[in-house]
Formats: structure tokens, sequence, C-alpha cells
């Protein structure tokens, strides 16, 4: 739990800081995250699969065959991470007006969140690498069961990535107190800072895995290791492609209704980030769990493990809900926005509040789904809740209807209660209880 808080909270702080530069920097970085998000999803067939096999082997006790698992993801991760980045530094600005319908235009017409935006990506494409391999080193020290080395690495450089946000977004001023003390930075700042917070962090991470595993073994990539982990792992590439595919189509439209709508979704996008990651970390551990079970054969312990884990997730998730609707207020006048932003964030706020037990339970269950091989269940449950309920509900209240930003919330709401029903049913199946080596 605390490694997914200190995860996003860089993520978190950047928004919250950013959110004093007004409605257009709030906009280019919600927008150029959702990019970010859609591009490393991409690649979830490596931590994904990698995870599997290495929590599987661990519970076999096969030490060596973790080993390899580890180096291959994280090579590939490497090149993948190189590549992505050189995408988004040359054409950040064009694949941040594909969100904003800017790309509709001529490029003289383009409003200004894509120029906007393109400060913060075209520093941030030096920090993809790092940051896609930070994210296969961690999955291999959750997947063996140390979840602490992580999680001191990440305070360590969160607190690099708070403090450089200060410095660089601000000039080291207190704003509307005193006057900065060099040029502030703004959007691009933030990155920056994050640059610099990543490429500590990748580092640390790689020393402390080499030290344990030795250098050589973890950039030593494995072809038949790789292609399980691909094997295993592809299905969660094409969820996570339809999952942010529905993210992007929900941007879309967030942006289709208006600057205001667009702003509103993305600072409760943020605060449901924020507020899911306990249960994100219940999520994680029932998954590394379930699969050292599996991989040692014992299946009755692994389903009553699965089923504590959801009851689990659903009373842990009473607190943040509390919390929300405590401090909707509070959490909004963080932001420099106008009245009647405030006013509908507030009240997509409370309908996040109440979507957050569903949300709890399709946290958990993907999880232990794929920690079994059933990957493939997650991603058609995936589209077939947006195809069948998120997407045309969203559009039916939010444009059709014109309920705006209150409709289209609604709409995405209604997705995460059809898809825990049929999460729940899937998993009374048991067809995710097997040994995959």
């Amino acid at each position: 739990m605390i490694q997914g808080f200190l995860f996003t909270l860089m993520g978190f702080v950047d928004a919250l800081m950013i959110g004093q530069l007004g409605e257009v920097a709030i906009s280019g970085l919600g927008n150029s995250q959702q990019l970010l998000t859609f591009s490393f999803l991409l690649f979830a067939a490596l931590s994904t699969g990698g995870s599997i096999l290495i929590s599987q082997y661990s519970g076999a006790h096969q030490s060596v065959k973790a080993i390899q698992v580890a180096g291959s993801v994280i090579v590939s991760a490497a090149l993948c991470g190189v590549a992505l980045g050189a995408i988004v530094y040359f054409y950040s600005a064009e694949l941040v007006a594909l969100l904003t319908t800017d790309f509709l235009k001529p490029s003289d017409q383009w409003s200004e969140v894509p120029s906007t935006a393109s400060l913060y990506l075209s520093a941030v494409a030096f920090a993809i690498p790092l940051m896609l391999v930070s994210q296969m080193v961690a999955a291999t020290f959750n997947a063996t069961g140390d979840t602490r080395t992580p999680v001191k690495v990440a305070v360590t450089f969160n607190v690099v990535n708070f403090v450089g946000n200060y410095v660089f977004i601000f000039g080291l001023a207190i704003p509307g107190i005193t006057e900065p003390l060099f040029p502030p930075m703004g959007l691009r700042g933030a990155a920056i800072a994050t640059l610099l917070a990543s490429a500590g962090q990748c580092g640390v991470l790689l020393y402390l895995l080499a030290n344990r595993f030795g250098l050589k073994a973890i950039f030593t990539p494995n072809t038949a290791e790789l292609k399980k982990v691909i094997t295993l792992g592809y299905p969660s590439t094409v969820d996570g492609f339809y999952w942010q595919g529905a993210r992007v189509f929900y941007t879309v439209l967030m942006n289709a209704i208006g600057a205001i709508a667009f702003t509103g979704y993305t600072i409760v996008r943020t605060f449901k980030s924020l507020f899911l990651l306990p249960v994100g970390g219940i999520g994680q551990a029932t998954a590394i769990r379930i699969g050292q079970l599996l991989g040692a054969g014992k299946y009755r312990l692994a389903k009553a493990s699965a089923v504590s884990a959801i009851a689990t997730g659903v009373v842990v998730m009473l607190i943040p809900v509390v919390l929300l609707i405590a401090l909707s207020d509070s959490l909004l006048s963080l932001y420099n926005i106008q009245e009647e932003t405030h006013r509908l964030a507030r009240i997509c706020i409370w309908i996040l509040a109440v979507s957050l037990f569903f949300t709890a339970v399709n946290s958990v269950i993907p999880g232990l789904l794929r920690a079994g091989g059933d990957a493939k269940a997650v991603m058609n449950i995936t589209l077939i809740s947006f195809a069948v309920v998120g997407a045309p509900a969203s559009f039916l209240l939010g444009i059709v209807l014109d309920y705006g930003l209150i409709g289209a919330f609604i709409g995405i709401s209604l997705e995460e209660v059809f898809k825990s029903y049929l999460f729940v049913r899937r998993m009374k199946q048991n067809a995710w209880i097997q040994t995959l080596v």
C-alpha cells in the first residue's frame, strides 16, 4: 500500500503544484499523464507476465528460473523505454492533439493545451526508460516477497521530487507571498523534477538488485523465459490497451463537453488514483501470495486467500469513502479553479465515493485471475464492460441528454458496477486455480 501511495504521490505532487498555475496548465498535465499511462500499459505484458512467473517460481523454490525471468523483463523494458521515449519527445504536441480533438483543426488553430503539454512531455520523455526499468525492478522485489526495499527507495526519491517541484516550478518562491529567486519554469519544471527523481530511483533499485542477484544475471535476458512472460502477460497488454483506450475515449468526451468539464474530470481522477491506493496494495499482495501458493500446489489455501482479500478490500475502502465525502471541499480548495469547476468536481467526488466499493472488487480480482494464468478473462471483461455499459452510458448521459460532466461521470461509474459483477462470476468458475511452472 505504501509503495503504491509513494509512486502515485510523485504524480499527485506535480498535479497539486501545477494546480496553482490555472486551468490550461492543469489540462496540459492531465492530458500528458493520460498519454503516458496509456503508453506504459502497452508494456504490461512484461511486468504482469514477469510477476506471475517470478512469484510461482518462488513458491516452487526455483530461484535460478526466477532470476532469469527478472533479467529478461528488465532488459526488454529498457529497450522499449528508449523507443517510447523517442516517440514522445519528437511527437508530444501531435499526440496530445489526438486527445483534445485539436488534430481535427489546422495546426495554427490548435488550443494552448498541446503546446503546453509538450513542455512537460519533451523533458519527461528522457525519464520514460528509467520509469519502465524501475517498474520491472520493483515488480521483481515484490514478486519474491521483498516489498519493503522498493518502498524505502520510493520514500527517498519522492522527497527529491517534492523539493525539485518547489524549486523548478516556482523558482523557490511561495506563490502569492514571496518573489522567486530565479525564473520559474512552471510545467517544464515539474517534468525536470520528475526526471531527476526517476533517474535516482532507477539507479538505486538496479544497484540493490545487482547486489542481491549479480550484475550479469539481471542484465542477461533468457529467450525461453521471455517467451513465457509474453505468453502469460500479453492479455494484460491487450487489457491495458482496452482500459486506457476507454480512458482516452472519456478524455476526448470530456474535452468535447468543455474545458471546465475536462479540468473537473482531471482533478477527480487524480483523487481517485490516490484514494484507491490502499486496495491496490491489497490486490498486489493477493496476486503475489496466490502466485506463490499456486506454484506450491496449495489450491485450497489459494481460494481462501482470494475470498479474504476481496472482503478486506471492500472493508478497507470505507476509510477513503468517508474521507472523500468529508474532505471534498477542502481538497478542491487546493486548486486555483473557477467556482463552476469546483461545484461540478464536488458532485463527481460524491459519485466517485459510492462507486469505490465496486472499484475495490475490480482492483483485487484481476490480480488473482492473472496469478493463475486466467488473464484473458480480465481482458475480455474490461472490453465488455466498456463497450456494453461505459461508453454508451457516458455518451448518452453526457452528450445526448446534455447532462455534461455529471452525466458522463455517472456513466463511467455504472461501468465499474457492471464490471464487478462479471469479475465475481468469473472468479467463482475457478479457471484460475492452476500451477504454471
